[in-house]
């Protein structure tokens, strides 16, 4: 009789090794070899939000094929304790790059020359100009965004342009980026700093909408150059206002006539006629004359209390001297310019004088 063929015992502990092995293999090629052993040399963009929480930027990295699958990538996230230290940005990765130098890319942040810095009080004509240097997108693609009127209401702005929405800041754009996500990325920037400042109370000062509070922030944006004066300045404007008087604020009127709000005007110019020439209408002008930042909307929002000021020049040194009357402002401004003393400069003055004397409104 032949003898019977012995089965093998089954050997848990060795399948169990085996299928672990297996288990190894797949989550260190998902980890290590995203995109397979042989990736495209191609290059793909992620943006991360503020605010955006891990498994949304997961999403967003399988969705463009920078990883297969998103529990190796929130896995290691957590054990590697970058789960909250990811920073928001606009980021370019090669495909194949491994999960754990995303994680370290992410903790770290763009670098700085891949942010853009838009200062406070510029105009949108020269944001355009600054996005369209950094982006390397045509200015004149951001020119008729400004004014398109269908983008817009998108963002619920009533205004002809978007001037005045153009959030000062340091932004986290790519070249390449398109001039509808760096304006609507800018846009609700400014619009939540409206918000939150608008946030909590009844009413805004004289009951402004937030249109007008924004364009009286960038009027004091025009004329502060330190923090602590944009209260008192914004008071004064909002006093004048409120006494019905015209604001006399010489950005409006450069504004008007095509320059940027801070430049040197002559007396003919003060004259000009146009909508934005403070000097001739009582009021607000029609919009915001630049992109103010948080701190000019926060001085108009908490202007300075209980000062009865209608007036001020520039000391020189980059601060103002206020006064309550006419005469009290004349006598400031002659001190201030004593050093002209030639008859032109004389001239100069008397008729300086006499466009500032108030006068009723047309």
């Amino acid at each position: 009789m032949g003898t019977l063929s012995r089965r093998r015992p089954f050997r848990p502990r060795r399948w169990a090794l085996v299928l672990l092995l297996i288990a190894g293999f797949a989550v260190g090629a998902h980890l290590f070899l995203p995109a397979g052993p042989f990736p495209p040399s191609e290059r793909r963009v992620v943006l991360v939000q503020r605010g955006q929480s891990l498994r949304g930027v997961a999403n967003e990295l399988e969705r463009v094929g920078l990883i297969h699958g998103t529990l190796g990538f929130v896995t290691l996230a957590r054990l590697m304790h970058l789960d909250r230290s990811i920073k928001a940005g606009q980021y370019s990765f090669r495909l194949g790059i491994t999960v754990p130098a995303l994680l370290r890319a992410f903790a770290r942040g763009m670098s700085g020359l891949n942010l853009v810095t838009i200062p406070e009080g510029l105009t949108t004509p020269e944001v355009s100009l600054l996005l369209s240097n950094h982006l390397g997108v045509p200015m004149a693609a951001f020119d008729s965004l400004a004014h398109d009127r269908a983008f817009l209401d998108s963002l619920g702005i009533k205004s002809p342009s978007i001037e005045g929405y153009l959030a000062p800041d340091s932004y986290e754009f790519l070249p390449g980026t398109l001039p509808d996500v760096a304006f609507r990325t800018m846009a609700h920037r400014t619009l939540d700093i409206l918000r939150r400042a608008a946030a909590g109370r009844d009413s805004l000062p004289l009951g402004l909408s937030l249109r007008e509070l924004l364009t009286l922030a960038s009027i004091v944006e025009s004329e502060a150059q330190v923090d602590d004066e944009r209260p008192r300045i914004a008071r004064v404007y909002l006093n004048r206002l409120e006494k019905k008087m015209r604001l006399q604020a010489d950005p409006t009127v450069a504004y008007g006539i095509g320059k940027v709000p801070r430049s040197r005007l002559s007396l003919s110019q003060l004259r000009f006629s146009s909508p934005f020439n403070t000097y001739l209408y009582e009021g607000l002008p029609p919009g915001p004359i630049c992109n103010p930042g948080r701190e000019s909307i926060e001085g108009v929002m908490h202007a300075t209390p209980g000062v009865e000021d209608l007036y001020f020049v520039a000391a020189g040194n980059g601060r103002h001297v206020f006064s309550k009357t006419y005469p009290e402002h004349l006598a400031n401004i002659k001190r201030i310019r004593a050093p002209m003393r030639d008859s032109t400069a004389t001239a100069t003055l008397d008729s300086l004088e006499r466009l500032l004397e108030p006068t009723p409104a047309p």
